[in-house]
């Protein structure tokens, strides 16, 4: 089977009224208009899939070619399809949001929750984003209905490279000025706890979600960027930041020609260009041009001198037994969250 360049579906203009135009001038999108909040790199999404632009599901949707043959795409019987890639550029702030997790989610909106990851790409000088919430002796149902929630939030300034992980439960804005790639569970489970006092051309502040945003929060969690674990490998090193029951994500450190061998699906993000080869094909990647190398492709590697983002499912007893001790670096692999 082939590996699967992308050609990602955009979410834009009153759809991400906080994007910007970044993803067009900086990472060379086809955006269909200069208000572009999410490029969707790997979507099964109804109504916002990515296509596949080469081999023989090209202009074919992920989701027409997942109904072909999603084992050998996937590499697992989970279903609906697990994982959702995006890059975002986040012009003004984000609302002020937090996700459920699954059991929660799927009694109250018949979907799956949402756990997700940010690597920062770039951020602006004095950008910041929300991170969890402060200790307070007031309980946060008080704080959040006198309407003063900003004062309980947690702000860090963030750097490009860094890495957090956000899992359900955990409150988080990201700031006006931040661009960031994001792995997440395919679901749009989302709660939004504040937006700032916005309001929108029709004069109305957007939907809160308060009592359910209130339900789900975990403000015990107290989580800090990742510091990873990184590990020699052929070809170069990969650094491994987070591995918890959804999704892993890496960061490849490519030096000559590294093999990319996934038991499951994987997605790679070049920040460069590159070259991807495997049985019967190759392609040249442009910096941020995704690629799905499914499960049932073969010998597939990854060439050129650069750094790569890669997100796959997870293999968590694998990973501990490579890293050993360097384990608890790694978000999720060790410990509840």
């Amino acid at each position: 089977m082939d590996v699967f360049v992308m050609k990602p579906c955009y979410r834009f203009g009153e759809m991400t009224p906080w994007g910007g135009d970044n993803l067009r001038l900086l990472f060379g999108k086809d955006a269909p208009e200069d208000r572009v909040g999410e490029s969707l790199e790997v979507s099964a999404l109804s109504g916002l899939e990515s296509v596949i632009t080469n081999g023989a599901y090209a202009g074919k949707t992920l989701a027409q070619a997942l109904e072909d043959d999603y084992e050998a795409i996937t590499g697992c019987g989970k279903k609906p399809f697990p994982l959702l890639l995006k890059l975002l550029d986040a012009r003004d702030t984000l609302s002020v949001q937090v996700h459920p997790g699954d059991e929660y989610a799927l009694e109250h909106d018949g979907k799956y929750g949402k756990t997700e990851a940010w690597v920062v790409l770039s951020a602006e000088e004095g950008s910041r984003i929300a991170y969890g919430i402060k200790e307070s002796d007031r309980p946060l149902n008080d704080i959040v209905q006198s309407g003063d929630i900003e004062s309980c939030l947690r702000f860090v300034h963030p750097r490009p490279g860094e890495v957090y992980y956000i899992p359900h439960g955990c409150v988080h804005a990201l700031g006006g000025g931040v661009m960031v790639y994001e792995i997440q569970q395919s679901s749009d489970a989302t709660y939004r706890f504040w937006d700032w006092g916005r309001v929108g051309k029709d004069g109305k502040p957007r939907e809160l979600h308060t009592q359910k945003a209130l339900d789900v929060t975990r403000a015990s969690l107290k989580l800090d960027k990742v510091p990873g674990a990184t590990a020699l490998v052929s070809g170069g090193s990969i650094t491994y930041y987070i591995c918890d029951d959804n999704f892993e994500l890496m960061r490849l450190n490519v030096a000559g020609k590294m093999p990319l061998d996934f038991k499951t699906m994987a997605f790679v993000t070049p920040l460069a260009e590159c070259r991807i080869t495997w049985d019967g094909g190759e392609a040249t990647l442009s910096p941020f041009q995704t690629a799905l190398i499914p499960a049932a492709a073969k010998n597939v590697s990854i060439e050129g001198r650069l750094p790569a983002l890669c997100s796959t499912l997870p293999e968590k007893e694998k990973l501990k037994t490579l890293l050993s001790y360097r384990a608890e670096n790694v978000a999720g692999l060790t410990g509840e969250v």
